[in-house]
């Protein structure tokens, strides 16, 4: 059995910094490709659909991930969830609509499925700069957006990221894109 050296821990031991971000530096006219996730050289987080979200939200806190993926039980991609779902007002809703308690809301009850999502591919990624990026989520009014390539999710930009390679905060609003989702606000 081979085993490590171990010895006393010496000095002023710390831990890193959590201000000082992995993120390199980057200005709005660099390739939008330095700051995107690409899940070929990272890993990728996701959750079952049938979990309790706040079980959810403490994996989140547990990976530092804001974002997941979500599963069915048959383990197809079925959706996303962000801690900002999960923190906000749609376990609320889905309480209030359904009579459920807290204790009874799921992810499934509170992701964006697939079908709702809005990608970008690749090809036009690879094009892009960051501040097309930050436009985009202003456009969308969402802080991830998602990237494909030949039916594969390849990567992901996420709004912090930017945030942290650009030194700035975006103010990005989600606006009603239908009168569907203005009548929902409403009738909230």
């Amino acid at each position: 059995m081979t085993v490590l050296p171990l010895k006393r821990a010496e000095g002023n031991l710390r831990l890193p910094d959590a201000a000082s971000s992995s993120v390199p530096k980057a200005s709005p006219d660099d390739p939008a490709v330095s700051v995107m996730t690409d899940f070929r050289n990272t890993g990728v987080f996701s959750i079952r659909q049938d979990v309790p979200v706040d079980e959810a939200l403490l994996y989140m806190k547990t990976a530092g991930v804001r974002f997941l993926f979500v599963k069915d039980n048959e383990g197809r991609l079925s959706g996303l969830v962000t801690s900002t779902d999960i923190q906000g007002e749609k376990p609320l809703r889905h309480i209030r609509e359904s009579g459920a308690s807290r204790d009874d809301v799921q992810i499934r009850h509170i992701m964006v499925p697939v079908d709702q999502w809005e990608v970008s591919a690749f090809a036009d990624v690879e094009k892009a700069k960051i501040s097309h990026v930050v436009d985009s989520f202003k456009a969308a009014g969402r802080r991830h957006l998602v990237v494909t390539e030949k039916n594969v999710v390849r990567g992901i930009f996420s709004a912090t990221r930017v945030e942290q390679a650009l030194g700035i905060r975006l103010e990005i609003v989600r606006t009603a894109k239908s009168f569907a989702e203005i009548e929902s606000a409403l009738l909230r």
